[in-house]
């Protein structure tokens, strides 16, 4: 049975909301890659990624978000991770890429850490 993945958006004054639930590995990468893609081809380049709702995350879709995380830097955008919790969160710390995020325990403390027009610093972790 393929796995399967959930992108939802919406915008915020102060940035996008991502919701990912399901799995991200390489049999869903390209939807979720499109969707990101696509929210940054319209200038949003602020992103909140709520990544709690993801069951699954393999080194590729690491590589994708980090990609994102890149690209959105490139035009003066970030992207933080909210609720990226047990095995994300060790998976993150075990790539060492919890510091190349800034990472919030639930969406709302991403909004509260962005509604100062001043970007999140990567690898800042409230809570």
């Amino acid at each position: 049975m393929p796995l399967k993945l959930a992108i939802a958006s919406h915008r915020d004054p102060a940035c996008t909301v991502v919701a990912m639930d399901g799995e991200l590995d390489a049999t869903t990468r390209g939807k979720a890659g499109k969707a990101l893609e696509d929210l940054l081809a319209r200038g949003c380049d602020r992103l909140v990624l709520d990544v709690s709702g993801l069951g699954f995350c393999d080194s590729g879709g690491l590589w994708l978000l980090l990609d994102v995380s890149r690209k959105a830097g490139r035009s003066g955008g970030w992207v933080r991770l909210a609720g990226a919790d047990g095995f994300l969160r060790r998976l993150l710390a075990l790539t060492h890429l919890d510091s190349a995020f800034a990472l919030d325990p639930d969406v709302a403390a991403s909004l509260t850490g962005v509604s100062g027009a001043a970007p999140p610093s990567p690898g800042a972790q409230d809570g």
